[in-house]
């Protein structure tokens, strides 16, 4: 995440998301911030969305800009009021347009020639999903467990993402329920796959959390929780698709280790605690 100067709180100005919504609830706070890490391995999992990033983005050469880059966007539509968001969410369509191409050679179930687009609605919602379960899952991890209703709520705003990119309504899971089905069932169909090559450069992302300078210093619990987490919170399945090891030793550690941060983050200042976006004015971020 880049570190910005902040001159108000857009947090608590209603923009394309109410104030009070569950969306900038979960997306407040860095803790949540750093669930991408876990969605993002997830997502080069999908062997044809794979392909395009690996030809048309930086994910796997420079996985620390392509986190600011996602974090940036979508932080102006999860604080930006309207014409910020609307603004950022016709940019990605523009640059999934962009993005298509077909398969040069077979890469494990994907036949070589099979045609691929950004804006397929099929490839999108595994990129959406996996930003939404992850923010989910770490949010009941590190800071506190949400009911039904507050799950189904932070759903409900988060397919508003997903018609803001282009995805037609009918493509997106109605319900955090349906999510979990659609999550789960990607997860065991066999429609997952990496290569060992694309699996060593993901790897990267794991150690090199995007802090700098004293954030750096000040976070080092939650870098720690990075390392930690992305293998711990990983669905079992990516895990073993990976080659990832895990044993209950480190089950305990990485429940130590949410403790400790559910309990010390209550004292950390806004500075640490808060993600950047969240304390700036709404037209800094539409600037940012």
């Amino acid at each position: 995440m880049t570190e910005i100067e902040t001159t108000g709180p857009s947090i608590d100005v209603d923009g394309f998301f109410p104030a009070d919504s569950m969306i900038r609830r979960l997306h407040r706070l860095r803790v949540t911030a750093i669930s991408g890490v876990r969605a993002l391995l997830m997502q080069a999992c999908d062997p044809l969305a794979v392909v395009g990033f690996d030809r048309h983005s930086k994910i796997f050469n420079d996985p620390k800009a392509r986190l600011i880059s996602t974090d940036r966007n979508m932080s102006r539509i999860y604080f930006g009021d309207e014409e910020t968001a609307e603004r950022t969410g016709r940019i990605i369509r523009a640059m999934h347009k962009r993005v298509r191409g077909e398969v040069d050679e077979d890469y494990g179930p994907i036949p070589a020639g099979t045609p691929y687009s950004a804006d397929d609605p099929e490839l999108m919602l595994w990129t959406l999903a996996t930003l939404a379960d992850s923010a989910l899952v770490y949010y009941e991890k590190f800071v506190g467990s949400l009911s039904d209703e507050e799950r189904e709520a932070y759903w409900a705003d988060y397919r508003q993402i997903g018609l803001l990119l282009g995805m037609p309504d009918s493509s997106i899971p109605a319900t955090e329920t349906d999510l979990r089905e659609y999550v789960r069932a990607r997860l065991t169909d066999g429609s997952l796959y990496i290569s060992e090559d694309i699996a060593r450069r993901a790897k990267a992302i794991i150690f090199e959390p995007p802090f700098t300078g004293f954030t750096k210093v000040a976070v080092t619990p939650l870098t720690e929780a990075v390392k930690l987490s992305s293998v711990g919170l990983l669905p079992r399945e990516i895990r073993k698709l990976y080659g990832f090891s895990w044993d209950p030793a480190r089950a305990v550690l990485l429940e130590s280790l949410a403790l400790q941060i559910r309990i010390g983050q209550r004292a950390w200042p806004d500075q640490i605690r808060m993600h950047p976006y969240a304390r700036v004015d709404t037209s800094a971020l539409a600037a940012a």
